[in-house]
């Protein structure tokens, strides 16, 4: 069984697009992540994963997005977190252990899915957070965002615990995505809310490949982690979606890549199985726990926790 730190204030690089630099104190937390063996047979098991989420996408598109999140935190709620979310030993309750052989419990408590992302309840958020972006030289290929650079009085700009202020800035990582994937400007405020208002109406795997990359980009679970975007470019090319790389920018920087291979699989045209089995991903290990963070409603409910609190 490994453990997997909830990394708060490292200024850990993300790769061409963000580090993550928030202010305020706090002890990271532990989430009991679990153990994997490498190489095929642990590509053989996400496969394996991500098939039964394919099988249940019919069953789930009427639900994801749809219902309101609960920000309460306990044991027995789907996804939900144990007490003690911040001591040793804490978990997602939702979690699955895995030992001996391997399995996945792809319907934890009776939520038939944790792919649901609440939108921002402050009309700053957005504006906020692509200010601490741009100031943090973002856009110019530099790499951090930090909380210090976010709009005063704003949530974002005032979030104390950074677990929750890790989980904001993935959601609206991921808005971004969305943004860029339905052909809206992913550098705007406007653009952010067309992709969030945009996101539930999307194809299940694309709706929980965008979660799992905007988190799995991040430092939460001993982050960040890397794919080869030149690689996913080639992904592209390869599964006849040669026309989402006219952009020069897919295949180079984070955004405009992730945003493709969502379109990709937004309309059918590519599946989870291929990107993971593509080898674009640097840590598989990790991508398996952020896999079940997000399906069982941890990073849903952490991000409804962010979006609980008054400010």
């Amino acid at each position: 069984m490994q453990i997997g730190q909830l990394n708060n204030l490292t200024p850990n690089s993300f790769g061409g697009g963000f580090s993550f630099l928030p202010i305020g104190g706090g002890q990271p937390g532990s989430l009991l992540a679990a153990g994997f063996p490498g190489g095929a047979s642990f590509i053989g098991l996400l496969t394996q994963v991500l098939q039964s989420f394919t099988q249940l996408g019919q069953g789930w598109s009427g639900y994801l997005g749809g219902a309101p999140a609960t920000p309460g935190f306990g044991p027995g709620g789907p996804g939900q977190l144990s007490p003690g979310l911040y001591g040793s030993g804490a978990r997602p309750t939702g979690f699955v252990g895995y030992g001996g052989g391997a399995s996945f419990n792809p319907n934890p408590g009776s939520s038939p899915t944790g792919h649901g992302m609440p939108g921002p309840t402050d009309p700053g958020e957005f504006a906020s957070y692509l200010q601490a972006q741009r100031l943090g030289g973002s856009l110019e290929g530099k790499t951090g965002i930090a909380q210090r650079d976010a709009i005063p009085g704003t949530r974002f700009g005032t979030e104390p615990d950074p677990t929750m202020w890790h989980a904001s800035v993935a959601r609206n990582y991921a808005a971004q995505f969305a943004a860029y994937a339905i052909g809206a400007d992913p550098l705007s405020v406007q653009g952010l809310q067309q992709g969030q208002n945009a996101f539930s109406q999307m194809a299940p795997e694309a709706q929980l490949f965008m979660q799992v990359a905007s988190v799995f980009k991040g430092n939460l679970f001993n982050g960040p982690g890397n794919y080869d975007n030149p690689g996913l470019g080639r992904l592209l090319q390869s599964t006849g979606n040669g026309d989402l790389i006219n952009n020069p920018q897919v295949g180079q920087t984070d955004v405009q890549t992730i945003g493709a291979i969502t379109q990709a699989l937004n309309r059918g045209t590519l599946t989870l199985n291929q990107v993971i089995q593509s080898g674009t991903i640097d840590n598989l290990d990790r991508y398996s726990t952020i896999i079940n963070y997000v399906q069982s409603g941890g990073f849903r409910n952490d991000v409804a926790r962010y979006e609980s609190r008054l400010f």
